[in-house]
């Protein structure tokens, strides 16, 4: 008889009622491995911990978890249980989305995922903007770099992904939107050695550290910078990665490292003088940003205003863009 089966037959013997918690408890443990963790991540005591998954286990009639010192493992009845719990709590929360799909803009949640380049042109303005106009939704966004923003979208933690598209092409899961290309430029302090070199060739740009995220194979050879090649995903891995441009910003402008950018990335640190652009294959790569979200699962009212702010956002983007690049890319 399998696992699967065992817990039927358990289930069969007598009416057993188990709470939507106590699932959400089972899986905790499973993934944590240790009471004290999944404890701490319910938000409750150790003791009331123990006794949800103790009061569970007594109700059903067999061990889910063998208890080794300070590890926890699942019994065979417990990898049963944890894939059924998974399944039931999973669906649960899609039922969850599909009311407030029903309730539309004034209640809910509107989960999104910003990759740093598209969060800083368009995304936060039209996030912010919506924040304004709808003020009763609850909002989370995670911002990072193109993998984090298809995993959020894959596991199903957003609604909706906006970030350079390139890897999400290969994703059977995932559907694109095209949303805009934008022209990247190379940057660096002031003070570096490349300044009063404006047109550096790809040689001289690579002695110095690249400040970068991970780069998809596609791209990977229009990189300058020091870096290495992942033997196995062909990705571009930076001297220095970082998956927030903030952080890049303030680390091209303390060091002699270069980095790559938007435009309007770096506005106010161009007009100040503070950071200038290195003339380095002009035009250089425009990597595509779009939309991502997953196969088959219904767009969120949330979801499409956020769509629709974003592309307004962008056409004003574009235009900032081009003339900060005729303005500071010398020639």
């Amino acid at each position: 008889m399998t696992s699967n089966a065992l817990i039927e037959s358990i289930c069969c013997e007598k009416l057993i009622v188990i709470t939507y918690r106590q699932l959400q408890h089972a899986l905790s443990l499973f993934k944590n491995g240790n009471f004290t963790r999944a404890a701490n991540q319910a938000n409750i005591s150790q003791s009331a911990f123990s006794r949800s998954i103790g009061n569970l286990e007594a109700d059903l009639g067999v061990t889910l978890f063998d208890r080794e010192h300070q590890t926890v493992t699942p019994t065979r009845y417990g990898e049963a249980f944890i894939r059924r719990a998974a399944d039931i709590v999973n669906n649960t929360e899609e039922l969850r989305r599909e009311i407030d799909l029903m309730r539309g803009l004034n209640v809910g949640e509107f989960c999104v995922a910003l990759g740093m380049y598209p969060a800083q042109v368009s995304g936060n303005a039209a996030l912010g903007k919506m924040i304004r106009d709808f003020p009763n939704l609850r909002y989370r966004a995670h911002t990072g770099n193109w993998q984090t923003v298809n995993e959020y979208v894959l596991n199903r933690t957003v609604d909706l992904g906006f970030a350079a598209i390139e890897a999400a092409t290969l994703e059977d899961g995932l559907s694109i939107e095209k949303v805009s290309e934008h022209q990247m430029v190379v940057f660096c302090r002031k003070e570096h050695p490349l300044a009063t070199n404006r047109k550096p060739s790809r040689a001289e740009l690579d002695q110095f550290p690249l400040v970068s995220i991970r780069v998809p194979a596609g791209l990977a050879e229009a990189i300058p910078g020091q870096s290495d090649i992942d033997v196995e995903s062909g990705h571009l891995v930076p001297s220095v990665e970082i998956d927030d441009f903030s952080t890049a910003r303030m680390l091209v402008s303390q060091s002699n490292a270069i980095g790559a950018a938007i435009p309007s990335q770096i506005e106010s640190e161009l007009e100040s003088g503070e950071l200038i652009l290195l003339n380095f294959q002009n035009p250089w790569i425009a990597p595509v940003h779009g939309f991502i979200f997953l196969k088959n699962r219904t767009i969120s009212p949330a979801a499409e205003v956020f769509m629709e702010t974003v592309l307004k956002f962008e056409q004003t983007a574009r235009e900032k863009n081009k003339s900060l690049i005729e303005k500071y890319l010398k020639s």
